[in-house]
């Protein structure tokens, strides 16, 4: 396979995972914030098994790190934009490990039900769902990067003119 279609393929799937991601700290994120406390915490464990056990979102979350140790060794590192663009996903996704997976602990032990804890964890929860987003993101960008400018103008484009029709479709389809 060449090298450009592999990288491809990695930006393709690490962006898929930078949308849930952002989905998860901008919507989700929102809807738990409005919950109270014992809410949050039953939404939470539902939300984290589900995830967990969804065949999707598992390889979304896994994939990168196979698809670029095999990238690696196979092309090396002398693309400097993505090989920064996946270390920008590794630290994303270290900051689950070290933010969100204590929070999701916690918060599964039967024990802690306690009103301003769960507050807190909440928060904490926030914090590291919008840092793993935004250094996603970051990663496809930096990864993005590898390829033209012409290439990357276009897209970004082509975003930015679909962009408004599918935020007029959602006001238009969706109540509120």
């Amino acid at each position: 396979m060449p090298q450009s279609t592999a990288e491809v393929l990695i930006l393709t799937i690490n962006a898929l995972g930078a949308g849930i991601l952002l989905f998860v700290a901008g919507v989700v994120q929102k809807i738990m914030d409005d919950m109270d406390e014992l809410a949050f915490k039953r939404f939470l464990n539902s939300l984290g098994h589900a995830a967990m056990t969804n065949a999707f979102a598992v390889t979304i979350a896994t994939l990168p790190i196979i698809a670029g140790a095999l990238y690696f060794v196979a092309y090396g590192f002398n693309h400097w934009w993505f090989t920064a663009g996946f270390v920008a996903w590794i630290i994303g996704s270290s900051i689950t490990k070290i933010g969100n997976m204590p929070v999701y602990k916690w918060i599964a032990d039967p024990k802690n039900s306690d009103p301003e804890e769960l507050r807190k964890q909440r928060r904490r929860l926030s914090v590291a769902n919008n840092w793993r987003a935004w250094m996603t993101l970051a990663s496809v960008i930096l990864m993005a990067c590898q390829f033209s400018v012409f290439d990357v103008t276009i897209v970004a484009v082509a975003s930015a003119a679909i962009a408004p029709l599918l935020l007029w479709l959602a006001r238009k389809y969706v109540p509120g």
